[in-house]
């Protein structure tokens, strides 16, 4: 069902993503390492999700949400060590291929010890996958480490400067393992991985990038249509219109309209509480801004309003909140970029703001200092 709230997990549920399927079945069937991009609420877990699902006859795989591993702003080492771990495990002992290895519990490579139902964080990590290379190769099959939301890794140790030398390594030596990164926060995703840079561990490694964008007009009263089509309820085309322009092409939304007009049974309602739900995810993350600076709050709004050039979203500030620097209001765009809040477009030769997402847009204008 295309309204599920949930990520999909097969091709039926998954509206218009038969190109962006394509690219990653051949990334991973040809490359070592593979970036999945886009803005929050997009797809992406679904798409991987899917794709995972369709190769899980012949390929293992082991999927972490980095989210989870965050706390106070750090990935503890034991944590992602013993969520790492649990998760290659776990690929070999459960889904499709789990005869394959049916019989291995322990297998011995020289010194080294894989045990595969033992739960223990403090083991080398690159040793243990040179391990689970070996058996692979053996066995002629491939591994895929998906990481979703991968640029909280950079709360690991300095910067996931380790984790990165773990890529590398991967990347270098591990031929029977492919691993694949999603971002909401593209521009973070980027600073992490480093890969344009000649002192950090990826540089020179190609990573092939597949972006997922908002669906247009038509495709996303396609999507609404067909959707309903699907729950037998019947709604009419001003209706669909109505909701496509309020919540634009961001797939994530108009599922949530569907699914509480599916829910609900009630069209007539059924936009305005999508608008508060979608706009109660939105505000927390904000909140989770503010936390940081209150001025990422005045930004966003001197945006909204449509104040999109550097000089006028600093007179904003400066008016209603407390006076700014060029370098900090410099600063705070760039981090709004790479956090995907904003994106810069250039509008008769001068950069302009925008925000991509129209329920970030609407939250914004809605808080009040303070609350």
């Amino acid at each position: 069902m295309y309204f599920s709230i949930e990520p999909k997990k097969s091709r039926e549920d998954l509206y218009d993503r038969e190109r962006e399927l394509r690219k990653l079945h051949e990334a991973v069937e040809n490359g070592r390492m593979v970036l999945l991009c886009g803005l929050r609420r997009i797809g992406k877990t679904s798409l991987l999700q899917v794709f995972l699902n369709e190769t899980s006859n012949k390929i293992f795989h082991a999927f972490i949400d980095c989210r989870r591993l965050v706390r106070n702003n750090k990935i503890a080492r034991d944590t992602f060590n013993a969520t790492f771990l649990k998760s290659v495990r776990s690929a070999f002992k459960k889904g499709k291929l789990k005869d394959v290895l049916r019989s291995i519990s322990k297998v011995k490579f020289g010194e080294f010890e894989l045990d595969l139902s033992r739960e223990n964080s403090d083991v080398d990590l690159f040793s243990y996958l040179d391990s689970v290379n070996e058996i692979l190769t053996k066995h002629g099959k491939k591994m895929i480490i998906a990481l979703d939301e991968a640029q909280n890794l950079r709360f690991y140790g300095r910067g996931g400067k380790d984790i990165l030398n773990l890529f590398a390594y991967i990347y270098d030596h591990l031929n029977s393992i492919v691993v694949i990164l999603t971002g909401s926060e593209i521009g973070l995703l980027h600073d992490f991985l480093k890969s344009n840079d000649p002192d950090t561990p990826l540089f020179g490694r190609y990573v092939n990038e597949i972006s997922l964008g908002r669906f247009s007009k038509e495709k996303s009263m396609s999507f609404l249509s067909k959707g309903f089509q699907q729950i037998e309820i019947e709604i009419g085309k001003a209706e669909i219109e109505k909701a496509v322009a309020t919540l634009d092409g961001i797939v994530g939304y108009l599922t949530m309209y569907g699914f509480t007009v599916y829910t609900r049974k009630e069209i007539s309602t059924a936009l305005g509480e999508t608008e508060k739900m979608a706009q109660k995810l939105v505000k927390k993350e904000i909140e989770e801004l503010r936390d940081r600076s209150e001025n990422y709050l005045y930004i966003l709004k001197a945006v909204a309003f449509g104040l999109d050039r550097f000089s006028k979203i600093k007179e904003y500030i400066s008016l209603h909140h407390e006076k700014i620097t060029d370098q900090t209001l410099s600063h705070n765009l760039s981090s709004l970029v790479k956090q995907s809040f904003l994106e810069q477009e250039y509008k008769r030769s001068s950069k302009i703001y925008v925000i991509p997402d129209p329920m970030v847009k609407a939250t914004v204008l809605n808080m009040r200092k303070g609350s």
